[in-house]
C-alpha cells in the first residue's frame, strides 16, 4: 500500500517481523471472510440437494482444502500454538469422505415404486405416508388398496428437467429471516407459479402410465393423488400442509401430480418446515396414487383417546361419504368413544348415524391390529366401502397426553369469561387475544392466544407464535387438532361465542385442562413459560445431515468458554470460527505491541464517539501534518472506507449517548448476566480499540464492555476486489435479549442487500464485489447501525419489538433508538 516494512513501526528486524505478521493476518481475515460466504452458499445448496450430487461434493472438498490452509496461516501467526487444528481437520476430512463413499446419487433411484414394495426402509424414496401405508398393506393386504408411488427421484427430476433448482433456491434464500408477510407470500407464490407453469417431463409421464398399467384392466377411472413427503406422518405429522386431490380422472393424473408438488410450497407448508427446522432436502416430495373407493362412510380413528392416555378407549370420527372436508375441519363429524376391549360398550358423543355397532367394532379391531404392528397408538384415516370392506388409507403415530402432567392444576373458582368446549391439548396459557373471524391470521403476534371462528390447517402459519388457541368450531380429528397436539399448544374447540365475547388485545388466561377462559393474567409463571417455549420453538430451518454436521455446524459458539480450543473443532465452520477469533486476538496483540513501541505509528483518534480508538496506519492514510502528533482527527485519516463508515457513525440523526429510556426487564437482565458471568466483559471499558487504515483499506475492531463489533473493508475502483465484512456479537443482557438484538441486526442487513448468517447472538454479514459507491453506502449504514444497536438489547421484549425496531431503522426513524 505504498509503505515499506520498516515504515510499519520503525526500522530493524522487529519492524520487518511485525509487517510480516500483519500480512499473514490480512491473509487469514480475507480467507475467513471468503469461507463464510462459501459456507453460506453450501448451506443454501444443502438445503435443496443431496450430498451425493457433484454440486455438493466439489465445494465441500474445496472447503476442506481451504480450511487446512487457514490452519497453516494461523499457526504462522501464533508461532505454532494451534497445531491441534491439524488433527481436528484430519478427523473432519475422514468423516466427510466416508459420507461421500456411502451416498447414493438420486439418479440411481427408480421413478415409480408399487405400494407393495414401499416400506419404512425406503422412506427416502417413497415418503412417510406411502412408507407406512406400504407396511400396513404387507401386514394387512385385504385392508389397504393397491397403489403406486412416484418417488422423490421423480420430484428431483421434475426440478432438474425444468431448471428450477437455482430459481427456487433464490426465492427461498433467507426466508426464515423475512418478517414482512407480503414479501414472504410473494416469494412462495412465485415458487408455486414456477412449478405450475412447468411441463411434466416425459419420463415422469411414462412412470405414471406404468403405475396405472400395473393394475388389471379395466384400469381404475378415478384416482386419489396424495402427498407423501419424506418425514410426513413420522416424528412430524405435516397434517394438512400439502394437497391431496380426489376423483382425478386418469387423463389428468400428470396435472394432479404437478399440483401436489406445487402445494409443497404453500405458505402454511413452508412456514411449518421453517418452524420445525426442516430443510428442503430433508423433505422432498413423493406422490402416492390410489384408486378411488366408493365410500359409504369415512373418517379418522384414534386407537387411544388423545386427551387421556390411560383411558381404555378409542375415538372414532366419521361422516357419510368421503372425509376430505372433515379432516380439514370444515365439516362436523359424528364421534364415538369405543372401548378397546372387544366386549366393552360404546359410548356416543353424537347420535348414531353413518356407522352402526358392527361397523364400530370392526373399526376398533382393525385399529388394534395396526397399533400392534407399529407398537404404538395410531391416527388412522379409513374408508368404509359400499361393499362393507374397511380400508386404511393413512396411518401415522398418535400423540397422546398424560393427564397426570396437568393433574396438579386446580380449576379457578372465579367466574370465567368463557367455558366449555373440547380440550384438544391440555395446559395453561397467558397472552393477548388475537381475534380472527376469518382465515387471515397475519395479525397474530408472538405469544398471542388465537381466538378463531374455525380451526383450520392454516393454523400452521402461526404455530411458532401461539401461546394458545380457542375456536368456536373445529374437528378434534382434523388436521388443525393434530398440529396443536404436535406442538403442545393448549387449545379448546367448540367454545360458543368466543369471537364475539373476546375483545381483541385483551390479555386472557386459558385453562384448556378445565375448559375455562379468564380475563387478565392469572398465572405470571405460565406467561414466562410461554415465552421460553416460543424462544425454544424457533428453528430457522438449517441444513442437517452428516455433511452439514461436519461442514456447517457451529459447535464453538462461546469464545470466552474454556472449551474454546482447537481440539474441540468438529466442523469446517468451527475451524473458521476458531481461526477468526484467534486472528482477532492477534490483531489486538499487534496493536498493543505497536503502542508499547511508541514509534509514532499509532495515534489516538480525537473524536466524540466513545470508542477509545487507536489508529494504526498501514499505507500512508494519516495526513503528513498529523504524523508527529499523538492524536489525529477523523478528517486527517485519508482512508476511503474509513470516511464512509465514519459518515454513518457521525450521522446527525444517530446518537452515541446513553439511552433516554431502558426497559426495566432489560436492565435487570443486564445486571443478572454480568453478576453471573465472570467472562462477560470481553475488553474492559477504557481499553484501546484498534482502527487499522490504508487509503483503500479499513479494519475496525471494537471490543466494548459487553459486545464486539468488527468491520473489515477494501474499496477500490475495481468492483470485483471490493468487500465489506461485518461481525457483531455479545451484549450485557441475557441470552434471550442478545438474540433479539441479533434478529434486529440480521433483518436490517438482509433487507439492505447484505449476505447474512446468524447463529444465536453472533451476526456475520458481507457485501462482495459491489461498485465503490454501493460499498461506501453499505459502510455508512454499518456506522449508523452500530450506533443504534448499542444497548438495544435492554429495550426489546419480544420478537415483535425486534421487527418493529428494524422497520424504524429502515425508515430512518432514528429517534426510536435514543
Amino acid at each position: 500500500m505504498g509503505r515499506t516494512d520498516s515504515d510499519w513501526t520503525g526500522s530493524g528486524d522487529a519492524g520487518v517481523a511485525m509487517a510480516r505478521r500483519y500480512r499473514v493476518l490480512r491473509r487469514v481475515l480475507a480467507a475467513n471472510s471468503e469461507m463464510l460466504e462459501r459456507l453460506a452458499d453450501l448451506e443454501a445448496d444443502l438445503f435443496h440437494l443431496d450430498p451425493g450430487e457433484p454440486r455438493i461434493r466439489e465445494p465441500v472438498l474445496d472447503l476442506l482444502d481451504a480450511s487446512l490452509l487457514l490452519a497453516e496461516d494461523l499457526n504462522v501467526l501464533t508461532d505454532d500454538k494451534d497445531r491441534a487444528l491439524y488433527k481436528a481437520h484430519a478427523e473432519i476430512e475422514r468423516a466427510i469422505r466416508a459420507v461421500f463413499r456411502e451416498s447414493r446419487p438420486p439418479a440411481e433411484m427408480p421413478l415409480v415404486v408399487p405400494l407393495d414394495s414401499a416400506s419404512l426402509a425406503r422412506e427416502r424414496e417413497v415418503g412417510g405416508k406411502a412408507a407406512r401405508l406400504g407396511e400396513v398393506r404387507v401386514a394387512l393386504p385385504e385392508h389397504v388398496p393397491a397403489g403406486f408411488v412416484l418417488t422423490t427421484a421423480a420430484y428431483r427430476l421434475f426440478l432438474h428437467e425444468n431448471d428450477l433448482h437455482d430459481r427456487i433456491r433464490g426465492l427461498l434464500k433467507d426466508l426464515s429471516l423475512v418478517t414482512e408477510r407480503d414479501l414472504f407470500r410473494h416469494r412462495t407464490s412465485e415458487v408455486r407459479g414456477l412449478i405450475e407453469s412447468s411441463p411434466v417431463p416425459g419420463r415422469i409421464a411414462e412412470a405414471i402410465a406404468d403405475g396405472v398399467m400395473r393394475f388389471p384392466m379395466p384400469w381404475p377411472p378415478a384416482w386419489a393423488v396424495r402427498s407423501s413427503a419424506v418425514g410426513e406422518d413420522g416424528r412430524l405429522s405435516f397434517a394438512g400442509q400439502f394437497d391431496s386431490l380426489l376423483d382425478v380422472p386418469r387423463d389428468r393424473l400428470k396435472e394432479a401430480y404437478r399440483s401436489v408438488l406445487a402445494s409443497r410450497f404453500s405458505d402454511r407448508a413452508v412456514l411449518y418446515r421453517l418452524t420445525c427446522g426442516c430443510t428442503e432436502v430433508d423433505t422432498p416430495m413423493a406422490v402416492l396414487f390410489l384408486p378411488m373407493i366408493e365410500a359409504r362412510a369415512a373418517g379418522v380413528l384414534y386407537t387411544r383417546d388423545p386427551r387421556e392416555e390411560d383411558a381404555d378407549r378409542m375415538v372414532v370420527n366419521a361422516v357419510p361419504g368421503l372425509a376430505a372436508d372433515m379432516v380439514r375441519g370444515r365439516t362436523d363429524a359424528e364421534t364415538w368413544l369405543v372401548p378397546r376391549a372387544p366386549d366393552g360398550p360404546a359410548g356416543a358423543w353424537g347420535a348414531p348415524g353413518c356407522l352402526d355397532a358392527q361397523d364400530l367394532r370392526a373399526l376398533a379391531d382393525l385399529g388394534l391390529k395396526v397399533e400392534r404392528y407399529f407398537g404404538r397408538p395410531q391416527d388412522i384415516e379409513w374408508v368404509l366401502a359400499r361393499d362393507g370392506r374397511l380400508h386404511v388409507v393413512q396411518a401415522r403415530p398418535l400423540r397422546v397426553v398424560d393427564r397426570r402432567v396437568h393433574a396438579g392444576q386446580v380449576a379457578e373458582s372465579r367466574p370465567p369469561l368463557l367455558e366449555g368446549g373440547i380440550t384438544i391439548f391440555p395446559g395453561r396459557a397467558v397472552g393477548p387475544a388475537a381475534v380472527c373471524a376469518g382465515d387471515d391470521l397475519s395479525g397474530v403476534s408472538e405469544g398471542a392466544i388465537l381466538v378463531a371462528r374455525q380451526a383450520l390447517p392454516e393454523v400452521a402459519t402461526v404455530l411458532q407464535r401461539l401461546a394458545g388457541l380457542i375456536a368456536e368450531q373445529g374437528n378434534p380429528a382434523g388436521h388443525a387438532a393434530t398440529l396443536l397436539r404436535e406442538f403442545g399448544v393448549p387449545a379448546l374447540f367448540g367454545v360458543k361465542d368466543a369471537v364475539t365475547k373476546v375483545q381483541p388485545g385483551r390479555v386472557l388466561s386459558l385453562d384448556a385442562t378445565h375448559r375455562q377462559v379468564f380475563e387478565g393474567a392469572l398465572w405470571p409463571d405460565v406467561l414466562e413459560r410461554v415465552r421460553v417455549r416460543l424462544r425454544h420453538a424457533e428453528a430457522g430451518g438449517r441444513a442437517g445431515g452428516p455433511i452439514a454436521e461436519r461442514v456447517l455446524a457451529l459447535n464453538l459458539t462461546d469464545p470466552l468458554s474454556r472449551s474454546f480450543r482447537p481440539e474441540r473443532c468438529r466442523s469446517v465452520h468451527d475451524m473458521v470460527r476458531y481461526t477468526h477469533e484467534r486472528a482477532m486476538r492477534a490483531m489486538f496483540d499487534l496493536g498493543d505491541e505497536a503502542v508499547r513501541r511508541e514509534r509514532r505509528r499509532t495515534w489516538r483518534l480525537d473524536s466524540a464517539v466513545p470508542m477509545n480508538l487507536t489508529v494504526l496506519d498501514v499505507g500512508g492514510a494519516v495526513a503528513p501534518q498529523a504524523r508527529s502528533r499523538a492524536k489525529v482527527t477523523p478528517s486527517e485519516v485519508r482512508s476511503a472506507p474509513f470516511q464512509a463508515l465514519w459518515r454513518g457513525m457521525t450521522d446527525g440523526r444517530v446518537s452515541w449517548a446513553g439511552r433516554r429510556t431502558v426497559s426495566a426487564g432489560g436492565f435487570a437482565s443486564v445486571v443478572a448476566a454480568t453478576m453471573t458471568d465472570a467472562w462477560a466483559s470481553i475488553r474492559g471499558v477504557g481499553e484501546a480499540n484498534y482502527l487499522i487504515v490504508g487509503p483503500e483499506y479499513l479494519n475496525l475492531n471494537a471490543r466494548l464492555a459487553y459486545h464486539f463489533a468488527m468491520v473489515d473493508a477494501l474499496l477500490c475502483e475495481a468492483a470485483d476486489n471490493n468487500f465489506v465484512n461485518f461481525r457483531f456479537r455479545g451484549g450485557g443482557a441475557g441470552a434471550g435479549r442478545r438474540d433479539l438484538r441479533a434478529r434486529f441486526l440480521a433483518e436490517v442487513l438482509l433487507r439492505s442487500g447484505f449476505g447474512v448468517d446468524r447463529r444465536g447472538d453472533l451476526v456475520t454479514a458481507w457485501l462482495r464485489r459491489h461498485p465503490r459507491p454501493a460499498s461506501e453506502e453499505g459502510l455508512a449504514l454499518l456506522g449508523r447501525l452500530m450506533a443504534c444497536a448499542r444497548q438495544l438489547d435492554m429495550l426489546m421484549e419480544g420478537e415483535d419489538s425486534a421487527r418493529r425496531f428494524a422497520e424504524r431503522f429502515l425508515q430512518g426513524d432514528f429517534d426510536a433508538f435514543r
